[in-house]
């Protein structure tokens, strides 16, 4: 794919489609999607919606005069055009900055509030979150973000652990012994791969 061009577009409660839905164009030909970007206002007028004027917009991924705008945020990820192993230019996603920084927000927010339960089932609670995040992220090219969310959540349970009063502080070996093998904190995995939607 030479060039990947993007129209995303937000119509208004009414239509056709459930309300606040988003849509993302993909076009090889710069030219089409700009024919498309000029029609689709007036298409959208004959059912009365219109299109935002500020998330409507065309994005080109393969822009050569600078890296901003050669990337888009949609639904918590970041997508962008890079190589891949084998030379590729492929369409690469990975956890947003906000939504990353929101999530480790919201899990430090719950340890904290919840330090002082039992480590055994504090951490029980907090796999399913992690598994929730995994599910959702756990998508190729993305296991550095995946990899830096289960990093932050280990190192805010180790912080907060360390502020239950009264108890003998954790040092960082023996809390990393305790949820490497005792009571396990979940560790991220890609959970969809473009392997296994080939095969499918």
């Amino acid at each position: 794919m030479s060039r990947e061009v993007h129209v995303r577009c937000c119509e208004q409660l009414g239509g056709r489609f459930p309300g606040l839905t988003r849509r993302v164009l993909g076009f090889t030909d710069k030219s089409d999607a700009e024919r498309v970007m000029a029609v689709l206002p007036k298409r959208f007028a004959k059912f009365g919606l219109t299109l935002h004027p500020e998330k409507t917009k065309l994005i080109d991924l393969n822009d050569k005069r600078g890296e901003k705008g050669r990337s888009f945020d949609f639904l918590g990820f970041t997508h962008f055009l890079s190589r891949s192993l084998k030379g590729y230019m492929v369409l690469k996603r990975k956890t947003s900055s906000k939504r990353l920084t929101r999530a480790i927000s919201n899990v430090s927010n719950y340890i904290q509030s919840n330090r002082h339960m039992k480590l055994k089932d504090l951490i029980t609670a907090l796999n399913v979150k992690l598994r929730g995040h995994y599910n959702y992220y756990g998508v190729t090219f993305n296991s550095r973000s995946l990899e830096n969310f289960y990093e932050a959540v280990k190192r805010r349970l180790f912080k907060w652990l360390n502020r239950r009063g009264g108890e003998v502080k954790l040092y960082w070996d023996r809390f990393s012994s305790l949820v490497d093998t005792w009571h396990t904190l979940l560790k991220p995995s890609i959970r969809h791969s473009y392997n296994s939607l080939k095969r499918t």
